[in-house]
């Protein structure tokens, strides 16, 4: 991304923090939602956002199959390329596009999600095939959108369809030589951990070397975000770019990892991972190769 976009980038970012604040909003008790209220912006501010087509509030009935339709109909879309979503995978890490962080996720997850019915997970309320939560009914996707804007990785089935419904409107955008630096060195510093580091550990590795701009969180959905395609592997199951992991089969080995319980956040793939394991340089260069 050019100084010149990213300085509206990130104008456009102080609108929406302005505009999803977690005090500007009145909660609709017949949905479920939040509305969010656009009397708090400025008439130029509300200019911009109709100028790019931004919808302060868009709220969708939330249906499983008429997301997966729509996810894999996008996924066959020449503008919603593998090629794409790298290049902005890679520009969000390195922190000249923050919007691109799901990029990769979704544009994966719409290349193989199976086409399918809601079929119920073993041990939780979801569907097993997808993680479609199965007690959604409405959802104000604006606000998952600023998530996106923010530079945080949305990895389930609304958090993909609002990527991919947004991002097949937007110009593709392509990684600066910093981005790519950075992006090397990543895996460089991931594939140097110390044998016996857990995902914890490593993070507060990573916080330290000041490596990757942002915050913690931004650290860890990166992080995630290898480990679901494999280039970080974890102890519990082989996951590949090229090919459809269930949602339970990633998600149910979280009860053999200590780092999973009790008030942890950490999820699998990502909490299975040590660094013994370090980096799946096939994997990577099968993706990343032109970056590398």
């Amino acid at each position: 991304m050019t100084t010149n976009n990213l300085k509206l980038y990130k104008k456009k970012l102080k609108i929406l923090q302005k505009l999803y604040h977690y005090q500007n909003y009145h909660y609709d008790a017949t949905r479920h939602v939040s509305i969010y209220q656009e009397d708090v912006l400025t008439t130029e501010e509300r200019q911009q956002l109709e100028q790019d087509q931004w919808k302060i509030n868009d709220i969708l009935a939330v249906d499983h199959n008429s997301l997966i339709q729509s996810i894999r109909v996008w996924g066959q879309h020449e503008a919603l390329s593998l090629e794409r979503a790298i290049a902005e995978f890679v520009a969000a890490v390195g922190g000249s596009y923050p919007r691109g962080m799901t990029t990769l996720h979704s544009t994966l997850f719409a290349h193989h999600v199976p086409d399918h019915t809601y079929e119920s997970a073993r041990r939780l309320l979801a569907c097993g095939i997808c993680g479609f939560a199965d007690d959604e009914n409405w959802e104000n996707i604006a606000s998952i959108r600023y998530s996106l804007y923010q530079g945080r990785l949305y990895n389930n089935v609304i958090g993909v369809y609002t990527d991919l419904e947004e991002r097949i409107h937007l110009p593709a955008i392509s990684p600066t030589e910093e981005d790519i630096t950075i992006f090397r060195n990543l895996l460089q510093h991931l594939d140097q951990a110390d044998e016996d580091m857990t995902p914890g550990s490593y993070e507060k590795s990573l916080t330290g070397s000041k490596l990757i701009k942002g915050n913690a969180g931004i650290r860890r959905d990166i992080l995630q975000s290898l480990s679901l395609v494999g280039i970080l592997p974890n102890s519990q199951i082989q996951l590949d770019h090229t090919a459809w992991t269930a949602f339970e089969d990633i998600i149910d080995p979280e009860v053999n990892l200590n780092n999973t319980k009790g008030r942890s956040d950490m999820e699998m793939p990502w909490a299975g991972w040590e660094g013994k394991l370090g980096v799946d340089w096939e994997k990577a260069h099968q993706l990343f190769g032109v970056y590398l």
